[in-house]
C-alpha cells in the first residue's frame, strides 16, 4: 500500500538531478528527505542532440535511486520534470524511454516559459514579499526570468544560457582569465538586453535569485560576515578574486564550498552580465525554486497569500502555543510601535510590523521544552525551525529579538545586551514592554498605559494608581526599569 501522507517533487536539471520529498504537517510543508546528484547532463549533450554514454550511464544510476526512494508513495504524490538538456534532446532519443522505465513515473519535459512560472510559484510560496518580484534562476543550461506579485507571474523568459553550458563555451581548459570572463559576461549581457525591456517598463520592488549560483554567494555572505543582499560592486570583486587564481581548479575563495567550484566562475560571470542588462541594484538569495513549486502545485490548501502567517500557524499548532497570549502581546506591541515617534524605529514599517507579529507569536515557544531556560530554548528552536516567508536577514532580525525578551518569561538572567542595530534594540525595548504587560495572562488584567519617548528614554503613563495596586507587575516594571537605564532610562507614572 503506497502512502498519501508524503509527496514528492523530482526535477531533471542539466546540472544536478533534485529530489524533495515531504509532508504536511501542521498547515505547513516539513521536508523529509532530499536527494540531490551532480549528474552533470548538459556536459554530455552532443550537437547531434543526443547524449554520450557517461552522461546516460550517471543519469540512470541516479534514478534508481530516486525510483527505490519514492516507491512507497502514492503516484498522485509524485511529480517529475525535466528541464533545458531534455528539451534539447531528439525526440526519438530511446534515452528518454529508459528514463521513464528506471524511474517508474511518468516525466514531463517542461517548456522554459512553464519551468520560469513554476520557479516563480516555488518563490512565491516560501518569501513574503506582496510587491512585484524579479525572479532569477540560474540553471545548468537555461536561465529563467519571472516578474509577477502575489502568486500571478506576468512576464516569463527562459534563455539559452547556463552556468554548465558557459564552462564549456568559454572556460573548455578550466582556466580564469580577463579576456574569458569578459567574453562570458559580454555574451550574457547582449542576450539578456534583448528581453530586458519589458521587465525594466513593469519595473520590480525586489529582485530575488533561486538555486546554486545564488546559494554560493550566500554562503560565501554568510561565511566572510558581510550582508547577504547581492550587489555589482560585491560581484565585480569576488571576479578580480577568482581571476587571480588563475582557473577553477586553485580556486580558493573564503566561503566557496568545495562542490561549487565547478560552475561557479560561469555562474558569477551570468549573474554580472544580468546585472548589467537589468540595471539591477540588489539580489537576494531565496529558498524556493523548482521543486518547491511542484510541491505547492500539489498542495493547494497551502496556498496562503500570508506565507510568514501560515508559517507562524504552523509553528503555533506544532509547539501548542498559547495564541490567545501571542494575541495580546502583539495588539500591545503594534500600540507601543504607532505611540513611538516615526523616526524612533527606523525600520520599514512593514518590516517592523511582520517582526513584531512574528515575535509575539514565538516569544514563549521555549516553554514547550521547559520553563527553566526557556528564551534559551525558544531561541534555539527558532533557529532551527524551517521559516517560509522569512529570508536569512529576517531570520537573524527575528532571533535576535526573541533572544533580547530573555528574562521575562523565565527565571534565566536578562540579556546581557541588547541588538546591535539601533532601531532593531528599540524594537525589542517595546517589545520586552508588552510581554511584560501581559504576564497575567487575562485581557482584563493587561497593565493599561501610554508610551510616549524623549531621546532614548521610554515613559509609560499609567491609569488609576495602577502600580500601587499591582504588586506583581509593578515589581517586574520596577526590575524592567532599572535594567532598560543602560540603554536611555524607562519612566515609570
Amino acid at each position: 500500500m503506497r502512502s498519501t501522507d508524503y509527496y514528492a517533487a523530482i526535477d531533471l536539471g542539466s546540472n544536478s538531478f533534485h529530489m524533495l520529498v515531504v509532508r504536511v504537517v501542521a498547515g505547513s510543508v516539513q521536508v523529509v528527505s532530499k536527494i540531490r546528484r551532480k549528474v552533470r547532463l548538459a556536459s554530455g549533450l552532443k550537437p547531434d542532440g543526443s547524449l554520450d554514454s557517461a552522461a546516460r550511464e550517471r543519469a540512470l544510476q541516479c534514478l534508481a535511486i530516486f525510483a527505490d526512494r519514492v516507491n512507497d508513495i502514492a503516484p498522485e504524490n509524485i511529480t517529475a520534470v525535466g528541464t533545458a538538456t531534455l528539451r534539447k534532446l531528439k525526440d526519438s532519443d530511446p534515452f528518454l524511454n529508459q528514463v521513464r522505465e528506471t524511474l517508474g513515473h511518468p516525466l514531463r519535459i517542461i517548456s522554459g516559459e512553464e519551468e520560469a512560472a513554476t520557479i516563480y510559484q516555488g518563490i512565491a510560496h516560501t518569501t513574503a514579499y506582496h510587491g512585484r518580484m524579479l525572479a532569477i534562476d540560474i540553471g545548468g543550461a537555461s536561465t529563467e526570468f519571472a516578474l509577477g506579485q502575489g502568486f500571478d507571474a506576468n512576464i516569463l523568459r527562459s534563455l539559452d544560457f547556463g552556468c554548465v553550458t558557459w564552462i564549456s563555451r568559454f572556460f573548455p581548459k578550466e582556466t580564469i582569465t580577463k579576456a574569458n570572463c569578459q567574453a562570458a559576461i559580454n555574451e550574457v549581457e547582449r542576450i539578456v538586453s534583448e528581453h530586458a525591456e519589458p521587465y525594466r517598463e513593469h519595473g520590480w520592488d525586489i529582485a530575488l535569485g533561486a538555486s546554486g549560483t545564488f546559494k554560493a554567494l550566500q554562503e560565501i555572505a554568510h561565511e566572510r560576515r558581510m550582508p547577504e543582499r547581492i550587489t555589482l560592486p560585491w560581484l565585480e570583486q569576488l571576479l578580480t578574486e577568482s581571476i587571480q587564481q588563475g582557473s577553477i581548479a586553485a580556486l580558493n575563495l573564503h566561503g566557496l564550498k568545495e562542490s561549487r567550484k565547478p560552475t561557479f566562475i560561469s555562474g558569477l560571470c551570468i549573474l554580472i552580465g544580468i546585472f548589467r542588462a537589468f540595471g539591477i541594484n540588489t539580489i537576494e538569495a531565496t529558498e524556493g525554486a523548482l521543486r518547491e513549486g511542484l510541491i505547492y502545485g500539489m498542495l493547494e490548501e497551502l496556498q496562503h497569500p500570508d506565507v510568514q502567517l501560515r508559517t507562524l500557524e504552523s509553528l503555533a499548532r506544532t509547539y501548542h502555543l498559547d495564541r490567545q497570549q501571542a494575541g495580546r502581546v502583539h495588539e500591545l506591541a503594534l500600540k507601543y510601535y504607532r505611540q513611538a515617534p516615526q523616526a524612533w524605529c527606523d525600520i520599514a514599517e512593514e518590516e517592523a510590523i511582520n517582526l513584531l507579529r512574528a515575535v509575539s507569536y514565538l516569544h514563549e515557544i521555549g516553554l514547550s521544552l521547559n520553563y527553566q531556560h526557556a528564551s534559551s530554548h525558544g531561541h534555539y528552536l527558532v533557529a532551527n525551525s524551517n521559516l517560509p516567508g522569512f529570508n536569512a536577514r529576517q531570520r537573524e532580525n527575528l532571533l535576535e529579538l526573541v533572544q533580547a525578551i530573555a528574562g521575562i518569561i523565565d527565571d534565566d538572567e536578562q540579556p546581557e545586551t541588547l541588538p546591535e542595530h539601533l532601531p532593531l534594540a528599540r524594537l525589542a525595548r517595546l517589545l520586552r514592554l508588552a510581554v511584560l504587560a501581559c504576564q497575567r495572562r487575562n485581557n482584563a488584567m493587561i497593565a493599561k498605559a501610554s508610551l510616549s519617548i524623549e531621546g532614548n528614554q521610554i515613559t509609560l503613563n499609567f491609569a488609576n494608581d495602577f502600580l500601587e495596586h499591582s504588586p506583581y507587575l509593578s515589581s517586574l516594571y520596577r526590575a524592567e526599569s532599572e535594567w532598560q537605564e543602560q540603554f536611555g532610562g524607562l519612566l515609570l507614572r
